[in-house]
């Protein structure tokens, strides 16, 4: 189980409150191509935004990268399209931690390999973090999409990072993402540096993608009793 199972019941709450009204004035304008990672969250996200639309008469296209996201943009009638047809203008994801770099962990996926599609697309990248973690340092408790093939051999080299546990459903069954692929999660040592992660995760054949996002996020917007929103354009530290 990963440590930040609790973010749940944070985000959610703000999804019922009134910050997804001032979210969606903020960012959503007419026009406008969306799109959202494969996460529980965007599901809720998704149902406020049509009512947004509908009550504003916007013309929205979504990109939808679930079937479940697919399926509930046909049911809300929300315009939908590929992103191999047009160009994503804007993105939010929710996710469980976030740093002060903007480098930020999202386990509640599936599908890394869509999510970070759409992070490197999108014109503009928004992500929400519960503002208790939004912290200096990552603790790199994450999830790795990884092909089926020789399961077991992937899971014996993911031990040089850590105690890896291969993510099964209570009926024994691997979870699937979108294409297939399994996952498996690993707690690492914090001693290692994001981009140490990257390109260790990365040397491992079996491993696609991990949930570890790096210099992806625009703006960070973190959810307390209000909403702070955070900009790489007004961070001194992007200059």
């Amino acid at each position: 189980m990963f440590l930040f199972a609790n973010v749940f019941n944070v985000l959610i709450k703000m999804m019922l409150d009134d910050h997804v009204q001032g979210l969606l004035e903020k960012y959503v304008k007419d026009d406008t191509n969306i799109s959202f990672g494969t996460g529980p969250l965007n599901q809720i996200f998704l149902k406020k935004l049509s009512l947004y639309i509908t009550q504003n008469n916007l013309n929205i296209k979504v990109v939808p990268t679930s079937h479940t996201l697919g399926d509930l943009c046909a049911q809300l009638k929300i315009k939908t399209a590929s992103l191999d047809d047009i160009e994503v203008d804007l993105a939010f994801d929710f996710v469980d931690q976030c740093d002060e770099d903007f480098n930020y962990i999202s386990n509640e996926t599936t599908s890394l390999v869509r999510d970070k599609m759409i992070a490197q697309e999108a014109a503009e990248f928004v992500i929400v973090c519960p503002e208790e973690n939004f912290v200096n340092q990552l603790t790199y408790d994450i999830s790795l999409e990884v092909c089926p093939f020789a399961i077991n051999k992937t899971l014996l080299q993911v031990m040089s990072l850590g105690e890896p546990t291969h993510k099964l459903k209570a009926n024994g069954q691997p979870y699937l993402s979108e294409t297939g692929n399994h996952f498996i999660n690993v707690l690492i040592d914090e001693v290692y540096t994001v981009e140490d992660i990257e390109y260790m995760t990365k040397r491992i054949p079996g491993v696609l993608e991990t949930s570890l996002f790096v210099g992806y996020a625009d703006r960070v917007i973190l959810s307390g009793s209000t909403l702070t929103v955070k900009s790489r354009m007004t961070n001194p530290e992007f200059g």
